[in-house]
């Protein structure tokens, strides 16, 4: 049985849903998995903000699997079930085809404070991400997510901010904090940035955004359902350590 939240209403999405779970157990439904009782997935990896095709683990007669998640490739379970390599999310649902929505209008409020204050107290440069709008779209707002290492630097707190205004030809600066040893701070930056008709990120991260201005800690943990949320497709941006490192959203 199709999940519902593979299967939106016409009004909630545009294009046209397909069952996730029937690509997937095609595409792995080989080899020794053909001899697999329970039915092979889609599954939502929280840990990559995607879905995934999820093999069950499973002992039986010559066969043993280990549960776990593979691949699942958005553009090509498009062209096989719908013959286009076109396809959008709304949220958590998966479509087919052009998005006929219309993003949501960008905010209004003003941005929040960039993460400025360092933790640690050494002399070292801050490092810094400048951001600009090279486009041709006469105002963007733009939204970043970090690693926030905290005064305790425990691992891999995704912190996701926004909105920072930028009119066209105009640059933004902020600040990311030092390391408690005093070092500088050097990570992988996720970068979106959106319009009245236009949103900017591609690859594989997403990450939730909402209409308004937010500060979200930990959010690759949320479930981004609420209704003035949804998933922004992102950037990666390395950025190095002590210095002005600058993006262009083109």
């Amino acid at each position: 049985m199709t999940s519902g939240i593979l299967m939106p209403s016409a009004a909630q999405a545009g294009g046209s849903s397909i069952s996730l779970n029937k690509f997937c157990d095609g595409k792995y439904r080989n080899g020794l998995l053909k001899g697999l009782r329970t039915k092979i997935k889609a599954k939502w990896n929280p840990k990559k903000n995607r879905w995934q095709c999820w093999i069950p683990g499973s002992t039986g007669f010559n066969i043993m699997t280990i549960g776990g998640f593979k691949p699942l490739g958005y553009a090509e379970a498009c062209r096989k079930m719908r013959g286009t390599s076109q396809y959008h999310l709304h949220g958590r649902t998966f479509h087919c085809g052009r998005n006929n929505v219309k993003p949501p209008a960008p905010p209004r409020q003003p941005p929040p404070a960039p993460p400025a204050d360092g933790y640690g107290s050494g002399d070292a440069q801050y490092t810094a991400l400048r951001m600009c709008n090279r486009s041709r779209t006469d105002t963007i707002y733009a939204a970043w997510v970090w690693h926030d290492w905290g005064e305790n630097r425990r691992p891999k707190n995704w912190r996701a901010q926004g909105w920072i205004k930028l009119s066209r030809g105009q640059c933004e600066q902020i600040e990311f904090p030092h390391y408690r040893n005093g070092d500088p701070y050097e990570d992988t930056v996720y970068l979106h940035a959106t319009s009245d008709s236009v949103n900017w990120g591609r690859g594989e991260y997403s990450f939730c955004v909402r209409r308004s201005d937010f500060d979200h800690v930990d959010s690759d943990k949320m479930a981004c359902t609420a209704r003035d949320e949804r998933l922004a497709e992102t950037f990666e941006f390395d950025l190095e350590a002590g210095a002005e490192n600058t993006f262009n959203f083109n």
